[in-house]
């Protein structure tokens, strides 16, 4: 063999194994593994030197360009800060390797512009990728898509959603034609974030799921902490914290600092929603320092942004002295020098956000001479702001309007940010989303009860109050989750806790047992995250007018509106009669709130048989200490002979009203809103147009008391046996008049929506009754704890009885503790007789339980939700 042919035929085959091993580089740095990419790049390298270093064949060119190009990217990521790649790149095009390649330049303008972008420098980010997609043409198809992905991220951040949907569209499009899985994925999942960024959360959602569905493999991380940005708008803080933590530990897996200073930012701003102030600072500390050593300073000022936050948040709940005034004195100050450098920057929402915590800061120090000037300084709330932008800026402009005498401004203000929320929140075709979003308004509900209270009638207080809880609670959904996809899901939920019922006995820490919960936890997940992608409707829920409420009280002979709320630790209610309305103040909330939570732990307790007797007997004592302490405490404000509806949200909700000492064989009523008593009150008039009853398996009473139930009724239907399914019952719960289920029920105090009661083909959840139609006037359900609700963060209630009001019905009665199946069976009869009798529903229930206390000595622990029908 001579020897010309000698290096031609060595030469090929280690090109080959080159742009193999650079190939495998630009997979790991697409795929966040930075130090493995540079540790094969640069072996990549020194191979490439070894056949010839000054070899100008176009193909040697092109992979040592693409080789220096994604070793600048992984350097960039893992800090190495060396020059080296990007010094060997500059000697290319000086030396013309240009003219042998026309991709290079292309290549290292895409590369510098991605590197701008990363660092926050917009204008040079631009610039670059512009050149980069101006030559197109010339570029290699891969720059050319990147290029325009990066130009789309970079408008996704300017919110120049247009210009951003076209340059990711085209992305897509020819990633598509030339086979590029990883750019289209890319490129589909950031259409998502345009779609969050439109304002449009469960088309963003839709669209970053679709995106993952497109490229196999486990969840990127990238993806997981942009998905969490629309959770977090949403309001599901939890479930975007949880994703946040899970995507920082693959970033510190491969030692991305910068991306997990990122997801620290995120963990911030859940932290301050769910009022974990300490949380919030030493994530935002922590995100700040790793910024700072990156030398990313535009990332920094954010971090430092949500320290000020967090810091007027922890403020604003000290006490007013000279040292809380010092210290937001140095608060001020610090806002005022971030607020330069955000306008400096070009960062004008963070600017604004600045802004308002420096005028929160003078306001709290008394330092604003003048706060109707400084108002009309601010101007109008941006409406392309993000929600809490908005609403914060809602908020300080009616603080503003306080502070300058001007009442009726401030109620605007705060009724203009309501209505933001309430249009955001409308969206959402999930009610899990719905109540989520309940958590942005706090403050602005703080305020507006503020200025009710301020005014000093009760008929503001109470239309106050209204007004939250219409913004809480929003509309129901208009249509179910009856997708396939949806269907086999809930499908293998059931069968999968059922086969749990199989093993009942096996130990918490049984790796069969185990398996089967975290099973269960991903199939719900997986569930609750498909019904985030329906849209809702724009339909306001009406807010009950204090003139409505008074005529409907004087309609109603002898009922008593009792409307319990806590604002700022206090607890207040505002009492209607026929002889007027008045406000109670009862003193300290959080006394009262331990007393409901020691009752709790007693009907647990006095409900298992298996319970001693001498410990039975302490918990009775104590049981009936605790309902006595807080009818004392309640007491100016309850006193009712007849009716007594009391409107109550969060744990008031879920106090046993009707087990107070003065309301034993009375008629109570526990309604979510004053507009829902007001909307059913008396509504199912008559005899009931239909009446069914089912029976679930597993208890021993079960089907005679449906029986019996069945047999009071003319035409009532029966559902027992292998009929009683979770089908049927949707099916009779889509119906008018009455549904009675006995079947053994639980609570799912952690995910509320699969709260359940069990059928004969498995459970049915919560989930699946949040729905439109035709609904039942009344539903009794003879289960254990399903009146049961978990409070979420932003104080909404949410369990199987409140998803059936939020559906339509006008009256649920459920137990809050578990039931004795022969308890059940006595007090159900009972109330069916009383029904039969045309006795109203609350005061069936009132007479029947108290009735068989007296008889038997049993605790009944039922309660009336909604309004008496």
């Amino acid at each position: 063999m001579s020897p010309s042919h000698g290096p031609a035929a060595a030469g090929p085959a280690s090109l080959d194994a080159v742009v193999g091993a650079v190939g495998r580089a630009e997979t790991d740095n697409a795929e966040g593994r930075p130090e493995r990419a540079r540790r094969r790049l640069q072996g990549a390298l020194t191979a490439l030197d070894s056949i010839d270093p000054t070899n100008r064949v176009r193909s040697v060119v092109r992979v040592r360009a693409r080789a220096l190009t994604e070793l600048v990217k992984s350097e960039a990521e893992t800090g190495t800060r060396t020059r080296t790649a990007a010094e060997r790149l500059d000697e290319m095009v000086e030396t013309g390797a240009g003219e042998v390649w026309p991709g290079l330049q292309p290549a290292i303008d895409g590369t510098r512009g991605l590197a701008a972008l990363r660092a926050g420098r917009h204008d040079e980010a631009l610039e670059l990728l512009s050149s980069v997609i101006d030559a197109i043409d010339v570029a290699d198809p891969v720059d050319g898509c990147r290029a325009l992905l990066n130009r789309g991220v970079l408008h996704i951040e300017r919110r120049e959603l247009s210009a951003a949907r076209a340059d990711l569209g085209e992305c897509a499009r020819r990633a598509r034609q030339a086979g590029f899985d990883r750019l289209l994925f890319k490129a589909e999942h950031n259409l998502g974030y345009v779609h969050f960024y439109a304002g449009h959360l469960p088309e963003a959602l839709a669209q970053m799921e679709a995106a993952a569905r497109t490229l196999p493999g486990p969840p990127r991380p990238t993806a997981l902490r942009d998905r969490s940005d629309v959770l977090l708008e949403a309001g599901l803080v939890g479930v975007a914290d949880a994703t946040l933590a899970e995507a920082a530990a693959m970033f510190a897996a491969e030692r991305l600092t910068r991306d997990v200073a990122e997801c620290e930012l995120g963990r911030a701003e859940c932290a301050l929603l769910r009022g974990d102030l300490e949380a919030a600072r030493e994530f935002a500390a922590s995100a700040r320092r790793r910024f700072n050593r990156r030398g990313d300073e535009a990332w920094a000022v954010r971090a430092t942004l949500l320290s000020l936050q967090a810091d007027a948040a922890a403020f604003a709940t000290s006490p007013t002295d000279a040292r809380s005034r010092s210290a937001w004195a140095g608060l001020s100050r610090r806002a005022a020098v971030l607020e330069e450098l955000c306008a400096a920057t070009g960062r004008r929402v963070w600017q604004d956000a600045a802004s308002y915590v420096r005028i929160e800061a003078d306001l709290a120090r008394g330092a604003v001479q003048d706060p109707a000037e400084l108002l009309e300084q601010l101007g109008p709330v941006r409406t392309d702001d993000p929600l809490a932008v908005r609403l914060h800026g809602r908020r300080i402009r009616a603080v503003l309007a306080i502070a300058a005498q001007e009442p009726g401004r401030a109620a605007r203000y705060v009724r203009a940010g309501q209505r933001d929320l309430e249009n955001h929140r409308a969206r959402f075709g999930s009610l899990d989303l719905r109540t989520a979003g309940a958590v942005h308004g706090t403050a602005l509900a703080d305020l507006d009860m503020q200025l009710a209270l301020a005014n000093a009638r009760p008929t503001a207080v109470l239309e106050a109050a209204e007004r939250v809880r219409s913004v809480i609670g929003g509309s129901p959904r208009v249509n179910p989750p009856s997708d396939p996809e949806t269907a086999e899901l809930l499908w293998d939920l059931r069968k999968l806790i059922d086969a749990g019922r199989e093993a009942p006995d096996l130990p918490a820490s049984d790796p069969v047992r185990v398996r089967h919960m975290r099973e269960a936890q991903r199939l719900k997940h997986e569930i609750l995250a498909r019904s985030w992608h329906e849209r809702g409707t724009a339909r306001e829920e009406r807010v009950a007018r204090a003139a409505e409420v008074r005529r409907t009280v004087e309609r109603r002979a002898g009922s008593v509106l009792l409307d319990v709320l806590e604002h700022r630790g206090e607890l207040l209610a505002v009492r209607v009669d026929d002889s007027g309305s008045a406000l109670h103040t009862l003193g300290p909330a959080a006394d009262v709130a331990e007393e409901v939570r020691r009752v709790h732990a007693d009907l647990e307790v006095l409900s298992n048989p298996l319970v001693p007797a001498d410990l039975r007997a302490v918990a009775n004592r104590s049981l009936d200490r605790s309902l006595a302490h807080i009818e004392a405490r309640l007491a100016p404000a309850l006193q009712a002979p007849d009716e007594l509806v009391v409107v109550a949200a969060g744990w008031l909700g879920v106090l046993p009203w009707s087990m107070l000492p003065s309301r034993v064989g009375r008629p109570t009523v526990v309604a979510p809103s004053v507009h829902h008593w007001m909307r059913y009150a008396g509504s199912a008039t008559g005899r009931p147009a239909h009446v069914s009853a089912a029976a679930g398996p597993g208890l021993r009473h079960a089907e005679a008391e449906v029986n019996e139930i069945g047999r009071l009724w003319p035409d009532g239907e029966v559902v027992v046996g292998e009929d009683a399914t979770v089908a049927r019952m949707v099916e009779l719960l889509a119906s008018p008049g009455i549904v009675h289920l006995a079947a053994h029920g639980r609570h799912e105090p952690d995910n509320p929506l699969f709260s359940s009661v069990r059928l004969a083909d498995g459970p049915l959840f919560a989930h699946e009754l949040d729905m439109g139609g035709t609904v039942p006037d009344l539903v009794l359900l003879s289960s254990c704890e399903v009146g049961r609700a978990s409070i979420r963060a932003g104080g909404e209630a949410l369990g199987l009885a409140s998803v059936l009001l939020r559906t339509g019905v006008g009256c649920v009665v459920a137990a809050l503790a578990p039931l004795p199946d022969e308890t059940a069976l006595r007090v159900m009869t009972r109330t069916h007789v009383l029904l039969r009798e045309e006795v109203p529903i609350a005061t069936a229930v009132a007479t029947a339980t108290h009735e068989d206390r007296l008889a038997t000595g049993a605790l009944v622990p039922l309660v009336c939700f909604g309004a008496p029908v």
